[in-house]
């Protein structure tokens, strides 16, 4: 006799294909987007109009400005109306959007109520999402110091609260992944353990939702092995420059070389 049918396990179900692109690409190469920067509406240094600025100097077209924000975040209504203000005389694609951390590992997000004015969500590893809420690395480390967390099983948390993360935006916005891994040397782990298998989950949510992974100027993340593997499964890759200066908006010195790795099979043919 068999026993009674039982969903499949969302970690290790088959992946689908590909059911519609990334939103936010409307041109052929990454390069000429910058999916991740900040103003002093948060703890960027400069002005939104100078980030604009500097992203129509450098050649863009299109800026997503992602300011930091929490639950209790109260600058929302003043930061939308100035990037829709800015909009209206900026001569590329200014996408209003906000960077949030991923809680913990349901994927739940750390994002005001109220997202009135907001298009783009830049779901972020700033803390290391665990079953009970967000960890310093800190206390992560210590957890695996100590043998009560392994590392295998601290990778699969994260890349399972990032899959989740991806099927929690909220409805009528897009999002990207930014600095994915950012948080692993920072909690004493390899990034080189993490293979295709444990990356299936993230692949598929992203497939499904039409997420790209960012390729993270700031903190080189993640790596060319992991961008790799994540191309390979159907993922699109973008260009975050994660600026917190106008000058190093739309900067991608180490993501360009990255990116040509990452998706040149050629170039891994030995």
């Amino acid at each position: 006799m068999t026993g009674p049918p039982t969903s499949p396990d969302p970690d290790t179900a088959e992946p689908k294909l590909v059911t519609r692109p990334d939103p936010l690409r409307t041109d052929p190469h990454p390069l000429r987007a910058d999916l991740h920067t900040h103003t002093d509406f948060s703890d960027g240094h400069h002005p939104l109009s100078a980030v604009v600025e500097a992203a129509v100097a450098v050649g863009l077209d299109m800026l997503v400005v992602t300011d930091h924000v929490r639950a209790d975040t109260t600058y929302l209504p003043a930061y939308t109306a100035a990037v829709r203000a800015a909009r209206a005389t900026a001569p590329l694609r200014l996408v209003c959007g906000v960077e949030a951390k991923i809680l913990d590992t349901e994927g739940r997000l750390d994002l005001p109520e109220d997202l009135t004015g907001v298009e783009h969500i830049a779901l972020a590893d700033h803390r290391f999402p665990l079953p009970d809420g967000p960890a310093h690395p800190d206390s992560v480390r210590a957890l695996l110091d100590e043998g009560r967390l392994a590392p295998d099983e601290a990778l699969r948390l994260l890349v399972r609260a990032t899959a989740r993360a991806v099927g929690r935006v909220p409805e009528g916005r897009t999002a990207h992944v930014a600095h994915l891994f950012s948080v692993l040397p920072k909690a004493g782990l390899d990034e080189d353990a993490v293979d295709a298998a444990l990356l299936a989950p993230l692949a598929r949510a992203c497939r499904e939702h039409g997420v790209a992974v960012e390729l993270n100027e700031k903190w080189r993340c993640p790596s060319v092995r992991t961008a790799r593997l994540l191309h390979r499964a159907g993922v699109g890759l973008a260009a975050g420059s994660d600026a917190h200066r106008a000058e190093a908006v739309g900067r991608f010195t180490w993501v360009a070389d990255a990116l040509t790795a990452a998706t040149t099979e050629e170039r891994w043919a030995s």
